[in-house]
């Protein structure tokens, strides 16, 4: 079990602090267990792509998340290997902040290989973020669930790369329910 340094935030859905835009997804989580700063936890972009990335995948989400940190968007993705990881680590070299959604507790860090990362994001002003109580195991199912938040907290979501099937396509999937949310291919 790794713990993570750093403020350690439970955020109620309808009290303060709850982002509104995770009012609107599917079955919106009833609390959110936050490390690091809940501030960071605003509408921004979601950059995704898949975990067997290809140098291409990861330099789409590198460029991508770099531009959007330059401009002071928030990065949001869900902490896994390959392009989500090379989102996060862009945003976080560009001095912007990330947000990382996992699909278990946030003192069951998975991958556990990231935790380096996770704390990057926190000691960075980003937020690593879980509807699962603090020492959860993450599960496979919790991993399809965090993708709606991903997607929710969201006003675009960028598909750098996926392969067939994958959980990016899952978050797509997410984000073509929600009010407002493009989903924009990142191409050659």
């Amino acid at each position: 079990m790794s713990a993570l340094a750093g403020e350690r935030t439970v955020l109620a859905r309808g009290g303060e602090g709850f982002p509104s835009a995770l009012e609107n997804v599917a079955q919106p989580p009833d609390r959110l267990y936050v490390v690091g700063d809940p501030f960071a936890l605003q509408e921004g972009i979601a950059i995704v792509g898949a975990r067997r990335a290809t140098p291409y995948g990861r330099g789409c989400a590198k460029r991508f998340a770099a531009l959007a940190a330059r401009r002071g968007i928030v990065v949001v993705s869900g902490g896994a290997r390959g392009c989500d990881a090379a989102a996060h680590a862009a945003a976080l070299e560009e001095g912007g902040r990330t947000v990382a959604f996992l699909g278990g507790g946030c003192d069951r860090l998975y991958p556990a290989e990231h935790e380096g990362l996770f704390q990057r994001i926190v000691d960075g002003g980003g937020a690593v973020v879980s509807e699962h109580v603090w020492d959860e195991d993450p599960k496979p199912y919790g991993f399809r669930l965090r993708n709606r938040l991903i997607a929710g907290l969201a006003r675009a979501t960028l598909i750098v790369e996926a392969g067939l099937p994958s959980g990016t396509f899952s978050t797509a999937d997410e984000a073509l329910h929600e009010p407002g949310s493009r989903i924009l291919p990142a191409e050659r």
